[in-house]
């Protein structure tokens, strides 16, 4: 299974839509590499030295439409799970990286 941990500060653009789904935007990925992650496993993470805070598995991915605050950019669709939180950081993890990279879990 695929999966991707992503620094995400304070939730910040994560929100319910309600009977366990989530989304999470907006991320500057490609489609092709989002579209990988569908059926895989989604963590955010407040810092790389922290335990994911939430995460699940990602069930869809679309665009952000051009009138959003970021358009063009990645929105996850998640089910939230138990095994989304707690997981360490895996992947890059220079001081730059905000992302770990699509990666085998």
């Amino acid at each position: 299974m695929l999966a991707l941990h992503l620094i995400c500060r304070s939730a910040r653009h994560v929100h319910t839509m309600g009977g366990g789904l989530f989304e999470s935007g907006f991320w500057d990925i490609p489609v092709a590499e989002g579209q990988r992650l569908v059926g895989g496993m989604l963590y955010l993470h407040e810092t790389k030295g922290a335990r994911s805070y939430f995460g699940g598995t990602v069930e869809a991915v679309r665009i952000a439409e051009a009138a959003s605050a970021f358009p063009g950019r990645l929105v996850f669709t998640l089910r939230a799970t138990r095994e989304g939180r707690g997981a360490a950081w895996q992947g890059a993890s220079h001081g730059m990286a905000w992302s770990g990279g699509i990666m085998e879990a």
